[in-house]
């Protein structure tokens, strides 16, 4: 074999179970490791050579991805360094009450052992049942619940204690992989919007446009109430149907490529040209540009005014401006106000305290705004009606 590296090979793609990667520094570890999950190589592929890595460091003789059922006494290893004949392959099962990481879990915080007999874990089932004399391991969370760990361990003891930078760096390996199962799972579901938008658009509309052109063809010679009633609801469904599609759309992740520079003025009065206002007013206080995407930001600002006139009445006033903090815009009103109660469900999607709404359109708003990486919020305005803040805008200054 030749000692000199095809010229394609990466520090991403080096294997890290021969000994001299044992020498790795905190640096180079730390390079290598984001090499790996820089690459588009699936969860497990970067997991598990995310685990080789730390094994390395760490200077043990296994690294494990587990996943976790605490009620159910479940534990499954998810990625692992260890060959499928090993001890601990990857799809091994067992009980976690007979390993170290129901101790992990339940600290909530890295647990470090080194010697297991010396410190007084003789009596471990993890130590008496499967030998494991070191063993450092790390909770992960994904989206606030619990998912399993990230586990090094061996059968014989370490001379010192795991190190704080050794530690560090285990932690940072969980967060990595917390953030690629987070990205995963909003992958899933942006996937699954997507099919549901193909179902509605296609499944549903296909149908409704067949009943549409039914019933006008029958209104225009036979015209009843009955009639009429129907092709109101069937517009209906229509409208819904479209704010579903616009919903699912309007919530996934902008492109940073697609920010542009707008100004607020200009933005609100597109906007309000497009919404029907009767007799409602609109005012700007103070302007303001920032970063977005044009055509999805109006949705915010469409759907917020059609819900200060559909609550407000036709001669509601409108009042638009920059944050105090200068990171966002509010959109306001003078109409009744959202009770207190409600503030913590008008962004649920099918809430409406309105009558005939679907109770979309506060969800669309939040779907922007989020897909943006901004908050929004809702308040009381000073004349007591409702109020939108959208902050953590990248404002960009005149």
């Amino acid at each position: 074999m030749s000692d000199q590296q095809p010229e394609e090979t990466t520090e991403a793609n080096e294997r890290f179970d021969e000994p001299a990667a044992r020498d790795l520094d905190g640096s180079v570890a730390r390079k290598r490791l984001y090499a790996v999950m820089h690459t588009d190589d699936p969860f497990e592929g970067k997991a598990e050579r995310a685990m080789a890595i730390g094994r390395a460091y760490l200077d043990v003789d296994h690294g494990h991805l587990t996943r976790i059922d605490p009620e159910g006494d479940y534990w499954r290893v998810v990625a692992s360094t260890d060959p499928p004949e090993g001890r601990f392959p990857v799809g091994a099962t067992g009980s976690l009450a007979q390993t170290y990481c129901r101790r992990t879990i339940e600290e909530a915080t890295s647990n470090a052992l080194h010697d297991a007999e010396n410190q007084g874990w003789a009596d471990d089932p993890a130590y008496t049942e499967h030998g494991v004399a070191c063993y450092h391991g790390t909770p992960l969370r994904v989206e606030g619940d619990l998912y399993g760990t990230i586990c090094f361990a061996s059968s014989d003891p370490r001379a010192e204690r795991f190190s704080e930078a050794e530690t560090t760096f285990a932690e940072l390996i969980a967060r990595l992989l917390e953030a690629e199962l987070s990205h995963e799972r909003t992958a899933a579901k942006i996937e699954r919007i997507d099919e549901f938008a193909s179902v509605v658009s296609h499944d549903l509309r296909n149908p409704l446009n067949v009943a549409q052109g039914r019933i006008d063809l029958e209104r225009e010679s036979n015209d009843t109430r009955n009639l009429r009633t129907a092709a109101r609801a069937l517009d209906r469904m229509e409208g819904l149907i479209a704010d579903v599609l616009e919903m699912a759309r309007e919530g996934q992740d902008v492109d940073d490529t697609d920010l542009r520079t707008v100004r607020l003025a200009d933005i609100v009065d597109d906007c309000w040209r497009s919404v029907v206002t009767a007799d409602a007013a609109v005012e700007v206080v103070d302007d303001v540009r920032f970063r977005a995407v044009p055509g999805r930001v109006e949705r915010i600002f469409e759907n917020c005014f059609r819900n200060a006139i559909e609550h407000g009445g036709d001669d509601v006033t409108v009042r638009v401006g920059a944050l105090p903090r200068n990171d966002g815009f509010y959109v306001e009103d003078d109409g009744p106000g959202i009770p207190e109660t409600d503030r913590a469900h008008v962004f649920e999607g099918g809430f409406s305290t309105g009558s005939g709404g679907a109770g979309l359109g506060l969800s669309i708003v939040k779907g922007v705004a989020e897909a943006h990486g901004w908050e929004v919020a809702v308040a009381k305005s000073g004349s007591g009606g409702a109020r939108f803040e959208v902050s953590g805008v990248i404002v960009v200054e005149d």
